[in-house]
């Protein structure tokens, strides 16, 4: 039996200046499946039409000079305070570099070694005036107050390579490592080190299924082998979210779903999306992109593996997703500018607000961090230096 959601008058209708409707905006269509599951079909935005709703506006472009005491080195992870100050996790040396709001650099938090408040390279999260490091080479959790001030060390799971650390409302750091059989795991580790829960991933069948590059290199007298999958190839995305619970996608189809551990399915959600040829050029351009790795062996090796042939014809539905700290989920979808066309946000229920204008093509990419109202991201200069770029969320919308 499916019910209908009666949405307030303001998600029904975009108003243009005179205050007289000017689209008639979609309402989801919400169905109860077998085992409680809802589901949520948009058949359009549901709170503005086209790009006339939210948009991100430019706050700080971090590029301390050359020599200066911000000076930004490899930095692998970021997070930013509620006041929008950003922190760096800076892989060599090893340090958490901080800024203000506007760019500033103030601090240096930590120093890289293995003693109480040193640091080895891994991930970086927040919560209140609290910093959480999961130091990957220690499996230890590293605190430190967002002034500085070292808290504590605990030992903590070890580990698998993760974009982001969430620390949940909860106040538990999910941390990814090894599961059952080709499982993973999620360890939800509370700040005194012990672990209160552990939540067996989704299995990744996307290696079996798509085509794949295999790259093998010598070093000395190691040869080393790692597999990645070709441009354009779909692929299992799953993120927590700050309320506990784990929102995931294949990048196949524009459905995504919200689970309670592996495979406890709580909600579904869904939209359209167009299915958008890739031209010759867009080929060519993913298949340079794609194996121009900036270590000289690497890319000689990519580049014997690699064939254009593998990379479709077609764009997949969407391209990259990313959860903030409001539980609003964050997609790009492709399109005649590449794979960062266009950019849509549903709410935490999965009702698709509407499209807002992608600011950059690397907003949602790994190194992203997300703050209260706003976004950093890793990017670089002409010169091939890093920058952090901020952008802060409007949510008036537009006239």
């Amino acid at each position: 039996m499916i019910r209908r959601l009666t949405l307030p008058a303001l998600l029904l209708l975009a108003a243009c200046g005179s205050g007289t409707a000017k689209t008639a905006l979609s309402i989801p269509v919400i169905d109860t499946l077998a085992g409680g599951i809802v589901h949520v079909k948009n058949n359009g935005p549901t709170a503005w039409a086209d790009t006339s709703g939210w948009r991100w506006v430019s706050v700080a472009t971090i590029n301390p000079a050359e020599g200066t005491p911000g000076e930004l080195g490899q930095i692998g992870a970021m997070a930013i305070g509620d006041d929008g100050t950003v922190y760096a996790l800076q892989m060599k040396p090893a340090t958490i570099k901080v800024f203000s709001p506007d760019g500033t650099f103030l601090r240096d938090i930590g120093k890289e070694g293995d003693g109480p408040g040193e640091l080895r390279y891994g991930f970086l999260g927040i919560r209140g005036d609290t910093l959480v490091l999961q130091d990957s080479n220690n499996s230890r959790l590293t605190l430190f107050l967002t002034d500085g001030t070292f808290l504590k060390t605990v030992p903590s799971p070890c580990c698998y390579s993760w974009p982001r650390l969430t620390v949940d409302s909860a106040g538990r750091a999910w941390l990814p490592g090894p599961g059952t059989g080709d499982k993973g795991a999620w360890y939800l580790v509370r700040m005194d080190g012990t672990t209160a829960d552990t939540l067996l991933m989704q299995p990744l069948d996307d290696f079996r299924k798509a085509k794949t590059w295999t790259v093998t290199t010598k070093r000395g007298g190691n040869t080393m082998s790692m597999m990645m999958l070709a441009p354009m190839q779909p692929s299992t995305t799953f993120e927590p979210r700050i309320d506990g619970m784990i929102v995931s996608g294949h990048s196949s189809s524009y459905r995504f779903a919200v689970l309670r551990g592996a495979t406890d399915t709580v909600r579904i959600f869904e939209a359209s999306a167009p299915t958008l040829p890739i031209s010759d050029a867009m080929r060519d351009t993913l298949f340079e992109k794609a194996t121009n790795n900036s270590d000289e062996a690497t890319r000689k090796a990519l580049r014997e593996s690699a064939k254009k042939d593998d990379i479709p014809h077609t764009w997949l539905p969407w391209t990259h997703m990313s959860l903030d700290r409001a539980g609003r989920l964050w997609v790009t979808l492709p399109g005649d500018a590449g794979e960062i066309t266009r950019m849509q946000v549903f709410d935490r229920n999965g009702y698709l607000l509407g499209d807002v204008p992608p600011p950059h093509r690397k907003m949602l990419f790994d190194t992203s961090a997300w703050g209260r109202d706003r976004i950093a991201f890793l990017d670089e200069d002409d010169d091939g230096r890093p920058v952090i770029r901020t952008f802060r969320l409007q949510t008036t919308l537009a006239k």
